[in-house]
């Protein structure tokens, strides 16, 4: 898997308030695509082989984290000649800068592909009047 690359890394740091933080060593970095609308925040994030229910999705703070596990069930078929899938974990997080409505969050899975919505929370607007003396 690949992580950003400079040119996307940049676009990303000066289109939006999200920025990736460094992934962990011998991790997997799935690709994954950020929109942004007026109204939310929307990740698509590749994990071929990841089961939905290994699939950790949590936002602490302006902290999101993406994680998921592969595992390659073991067959016997004879002497392996060539493997090249491997067992692993997904991990990718993000700092949020928008703050968002956790309760309305929406994650799909579907073919190897989690698509989270976030929807962004409106700061509440107060006016404060000024007091006769």
């Amino acid at each position: 898997m690949n992580t950003l690359t400079k040119e996307n890394k940049q676009i990303l740091d000066d289109k939006t308030d999200v920025k990736e933080s460094k992934t962990q060593v011998g991790v997997y970095s799935p690709n994954v695509d950020v929109y942004e609308s007026e109204t939310s925040l929307f990740f698509r994030v590749e994990m071929p082989g990841v089961d939905e229910t290994s699939v950790e999705i949590s936002i602490e703070k302006d902290q999101l984290h993406l994680e998921g596990k592969f595992h390659i069930p073991t067959i016997d078929r004879g002497q392996v000649r060539l493997a090249e899938y491997k067992e692993g974990n997904y991990s990718r997080r993000f700092t949020i800068g928008k703050a968002v409505d956790t309760e309305k969050a929406v994650a799909k899975m579907k073919n190897g592909i989690l698509e989270l919505t976030l929807p962004k929370i409106e700061p509440k607007k107060t006016k404060i009047e000024i007091q006769n003396s």
